[in-house]
């Protein structure tokens, strides 16, 4: 009974997997193993990787089956992605990274082997051991298009999900390797460097929209267009108490010199009409927003004393 209860738990404890060597550790005898496999009780997954027939066949359960038929391995590439939280991605056929020396082959999983396995960094997400959202990036990069791999990498920016200086030991890690991806990626996250990188645009409008929602500041509008003598535009908020247009800087990377030329000519339009203009990146805001709410008291105090 205490060999049924072990086995049972170790069943649940891996999203309804067992291994055929944790099943004998908790003292079922191979006959008995090979019993319950006879009688239809359990299935075999892989060699020497089990599960009760009355186990729900989820992707969860593959994924651990996976993990088991290959010790020592991670979750890595589309899955890891689906554990971490990154939008569009599917259950699909589980992913694994391993040691580059071992056996690649599975009749269950995708599997990935990594000459630097033992460098690559980690978190653990609902139990299992998986790449960091950068390692993740840099596993799907081998052979995703660049367009993807920059959506990805902008969402993991935008969310949280990873930061720009997560890469800088991946990147020093493979700086002599020539693996498929990798430049595209250097060139993507240099990009998005500090002051290079700005997120969507939802994320930034946020991010500014939380600012001036503080209480220490007077009402606003949010995109209001105005008409100055010389151009028509919509400013991202408006403070009509202060006359002050207050702009969050959400170019991205190829649009500045485009942009640059613009934002001139409507800043001096602004201040000719007499508003006063106060423009924040995504880097100040996101990062010091105590400096920006206080940039913003002083400014607006400085208009209505004046």
């Amino acid at each position: 009974m205490r060999t049924n209860e072990a086995v049972d738990r170790i069943i649940r404890r891996q999203g309804g997997t067992i291994s055929r060597h944790q099943a004998i550790d908790a003292g079922l005898s191979g006959s008995r193993i090979q019993r319950r496999i006879e009688s239809g009780s359990w299935l075999r997954l892989a060699s020497g990787i089990y599960t009760p027939a009355s186990t729900q066949a989820t992707w969860e359960r593959q994924l651990n089956a996976a993990l088991l038929s290959h010790p020592g391995s991670i979750v890595a590439g589309l899955s890891a992605a689906r554990l971490l939280g990154f939008a569009g991605v599917g259950v699909g056929r589980p992913e694994i990274l391993m040691p580059f020396e071992g056996n690649g082959r599975s009749p269950i999983a995708r599997v990935i082997r990594a000459r630097h396995f033992d460098t690559v960094e980690r978190t653990i997400v609902e139990g299992l051991e998986c790449t960091s959202a950068a390692e993740t990036v840099l596993t799907l990069s081998m052979r995703w298009p660049a367009a993807r791999m920059e959506r990805m990498v902008d969402e993991g920016l935008a969310r949280g999900l990873l930061g720009v200086a997560d890469f800088d030991p991946i990147l020093e890690r493979l700086a002599f390797a020539r693996q498929p991806g990798l430049k595209t990626l250097r060139r993507v996250v240099s990009q998005r460097a500090d002051d290079a990188y700005q997120p969507p645009t939802t994320e930034l409008e946020r991010l500014l929209f939380r600012l001036l929602d503080h209480p220490r500041l007077p009402a606003y509008t949010r995109q209001l267009p105005i008409e100055y003598p010389s151009l028509k535009a919509t400013v991202d908020a408006f403070i009509d108490s202060w006359r002050m247009i207050v702009e969050a800087d959400g170019r991205r990377w190829h649009t500045r010199k485009e942009d640059f030329e613009r934002d001139r000519l409507r800043d001096n339009a602004a201040v000719a009409a007499g508003f006063s203009v106060m423009r924040f990146t995504w880097k100040t805001l996101r990062y010091e927003a105590t400096y920006c709410l206080e940039t913003l008291l002083i400014a607006g105090e400085t208009r209505t004393t004046s």
